[in-house]
């Protein structure tokens, strides 16, 4: 019997359509990954008999063996695969699959419609190519010192008094430019940087590359943009990171109440006491706070109205259904709802089409981001992007 091949970049691809597995498996190959492909579970029980998938794309209508039996399977045998479900058949059903897979413990990605695009596949590789397995910590030390790091910038666009959007923010997203990887992004070297006492560095580098923006955009174009930065869950039980962001701001003559701090609610769960501790401080020296990816997590509502947040950012997975399904479309209306009667202004992330973007605006959300506005992009883009952007609702 052959030794398994263990999960890095591994990734099997379950269709009856042989030409759709050759397609997946030429594409992902380009990106480094192990592939196998099988037509059904005989043949999927053979693979795995030496192959351990880090990544799987499953077709949800198979004959003979649907994909929740197929979910089942993998939930019992390889639960640390992450599974992406690939289907023409939307609505309901699709929403059901999903769900189950995450009640019997699978890391459901979401799904790819078919027929499948070149460009969706590509970014569902990417995000989940295993790179961070292959860094060491003298190598993310080293690329610190040497400044690899650094910070991309996705526009925001607000809702303004007559009805029309503006950018007037921008999210700063830190990317690190890898000699041998190339551009990674924070799910290639985030984890491994919170076991180590370098999160709080990158933090600071992040700031100090965004404040230093905010004055360039500002003394050479004349544009007043704030920046929203992330917080690492472990940096909420750090006492010196208030005063040493708000030294930081200060060095460069930035006023903190352009700057947003964004947090998770599974960060905040940690340690809820040290989060209120940590995060009213901010407030207190002026930083906006918001809560990232909302409604993901279990207890949001909770934390709400712990914590003095005076943004909410609802996470794309419900955004990205807007236009097709009717349950993420009640709850984005109802977290749009619930922030308001907050007191909170609301974000809208993944924004990815007009037609998203129009309903959201309908709906009252104060600011959307997404690539339909605007990919991250380089410092130098951003005038350009924001000085064009406007949309008037007709």
């Amino acid at each position: 019997m052959n030794m398994p091949v263990e999960a890095g970049n591994n990734l099997v691809v379950i269709d009856d359509e042989p030409l759709i597995c050759e397609f997946i498996a030429d594409v992902a190959g380009s990106y480094g990954f192990e592939v196998r492909t099988c037509c059904g579970l005989g043949a999927l029980a053979e693979v795995l008999d030496d192959f351990e998938p880090s990544l799987v794309l499953l077709d949800l209508n198979m004959p003979g063996h649907d994909g929740v039996e197929v979910l089942r399977f993998f939930a019992s045998e390889h639960h640390d695969s992450s599974v992406m479900l690939m289907s023409g058949e939307g609505g309901r059903v699709l929403e059901a699959a999903l769900r189950f897979g995450q009640e019997i413990g699978l890391n459901m990605l979401g799904f790819l419609e078919k027929p499948l695009e070149l460009e969706r596949l590509e970014s569902v590789l990417y995000r989940n190519w295993r790179g961070h397995g292959l860094i060491s910590e003298d190598e993310l030390r080293l690329a610190l010192d040497q400044g690899e790091f650094l910070a991309l910038f996705q526009p925001r666009a607000h809702r303004e008094a007559d009805g029309s959007w503006r950018v007037r923010d921008v999210e700063a997203l830190i990317r690190w430019q890898h000699p041998r990887f190339g551009l990674l992004t924070p799910d290639h070297f985030i984890p491994l940087a919170e076991e180590l006492p370098m999160i709080g560095e990158m933090t600071d580098r992040m700031l100090e590359q965004s404040v230093e923006q905010i004055q360039g955009w500002q003394r050479t174009h004349g544009m007043d943009l704030g920046v929203s930065i992330n917080l690492a869950r472990t940096q909420l039980n750090d006492s010196g990171l208030p005063d040493r962001l708000l030294a930081i701001a200060q060095r460069r003559d930035v006023d903190a109440n352009r700057i947003t701090l964004e947090v998770t609610e599974r960060g905040t769960m940690r340690d809820t006491a040290a989060a209120v501790e940590i995060l009213t401080r901010c407030r207190l020296k002026q930083f906006n706070l918001a809560m990232d990816d909302f409604g993901t997590g279990f207890s949001s509502l909770t934390h709400l109205a712990q914590l003095p947040f005076n943004e909410l950012k609802i996470d794309k997975s419900f955004v990205s259904g807007l236009e097709t399904r009717s349950s993420d479309r009640v709850i984005v209306r109802s977290c749009i709802a619930l922030a308001h009667s907050l007191g909170l202004a609301v974000c809208a992330e993944g924004v990815e089409s007009a037609a998203t973007f129009q309903l959201l605006d309908r709906m009252g959300c104060d600011t959307m981001q997404g690539y339909w506005i605007s990919p991250p992009v380089r410092a130098a883009e951003i005038p350009n992007l924001a000085g064009n952007f406007r949309y008037q609702r007709l």
